[in-house]
């Protein structure tokens, strides 16, 4: 099969593309000419273009079956706001069009968890709809919109899958998508402070094995038209932190951060990224994301696509070891 990927050289997409292109597909990446000697794994062909080119979307698309649109903004902050909204919304937009010109037979949208918004003291499914207001950062604005644009071309028939990502973890490069491996390694090295409020605000936790294969389940066997949450164990930051401490031996954060401290924080380092371009650590309206739940069932995965969800303790523990093994940083 031929495949036209984007987001290829990301956390999770590399290893998607990896996997597809060793069981004999041909796959052709979008790769941005600005982008610095991206490294794109074995069999996988580059085509140059970016996601707001539509013209280039659609040259990379000719003569395929299926596209996988993995690409995306992922920041917590830029100096130009209005990029959000050109690559995570336009660049879907760009794609839709690239996927009924070409006339592929499937197209697998990588959405997010936070396309559908918190679940504040539930568990979330696909049925979730994000409401219209009420976002905390753009990303998490600009990711809903998407999520809307991509369900509508559903309702128009285009063959598209959506997927929906948990907070992924595993073995794999840092990349704007391993913020999760990157806490597991600050824990490892004694740099995580405390707990962010209480430290009971559930999370969805994505092993990245699972999700790659999750990926590949959907592109296979996924109806069009569907959706469907990768996800893995629901857990809060104590659990989390007292699973880390076991299999490490390092000791588990005490200290409580409150919420109003760690934004205005965040709000002091906005406004510095200002003035001098330097991305922030954090940003006050992450830290608002923080107070919320993101839990969700990954149960239609799992009977529709054979989706499998390694336990948290596993995958920490395979994380851990793995990055034992990485040159000291």
């Amino acid at each position: 099969m031929k495949i036209f990927m984007t987001g290829a050289t990301g956390f999770v997409g590399k290893r998607v593309a990896a996997r597809l292109a060793s069981a004999g597909h041909e796959v052709r990446a979008l790769v941005r000419p600005s982008s610095a000697h991206p490294v794109l794994p074995p069999g996988v062909t580059a085509v140059p273009g970016d996601v707001r080119d539509a013209a280039s979307l659609q040259r990379g698309a000719a003569g395929c079956e299926a596209i996988i649109h993995g690409a995306a903004l992922v920041k917590m902050w830029v100096r130009d706001r209005s990029q959000f909204e050109a690559i995570n919304v336009g660049g879907l937009r760009n794609i839709l069009g690239a996927a009924r010109a070409a006339s592929v037979g499937r197209l697998l949208y990588i959405s997010s968890f936070i396309a559908l918004g918190p679940t504040d003291g539930k568990v979330g499914d696909e049925s979730w709809t994000h409401a219209a207001t009420g976002h905390h950062n753009d990303y998490e604005r600009t990711k809903a919109a998407a999520d809307a644009v991509a369900r509508q071309a559903a309702s128009e028939g285009l063959p598209i899958i959506i997927v929906y990502p948990g907070v992924v973890y595993g073995a794999g490069e840092d990349t704007d998508g391993s913020l999760m491996t990157r806490t597991i390694g600050d824990f490892m090295h004694r740099r995580v402070p405390g707990y962010l409020g209480s430290g009971r605000q559930r999370i969805c936790y994505a092993f990245l094995d699972d999700v790659v294969e999750g990926h590949l389940l959907a592109l296979e066997r996924g109806r069009p038209g569907a959706r469907y949450i990768l996800g893995g164990e629901n857990a809060d930051y104590l659990r989390l932190f007292a699973l880390l401490a076991e299999i490490t031996g390092q000791p588990a954060p005490t200290r409580h951060l409150p919420f109003w401290a760690m934004k205005l924080a965040g709000r002091l380092m906005v406004w510095r990224a200002a003035l001098t371009g330097i991305e922030p650590i954090i940003t006050h309206e992450v830290i608002r994301i923080y107070e919320h739940d993101w839990a969700y069932s990954s149960e239609l995965a799992r009977s529709e696509l054979g989706y499998r969800i390694t336990p948290l303790e596993e995958g920490l523990r395979r994380t851990v070891d793995w990055l034992r093994r990485q040159p000291a940083a």
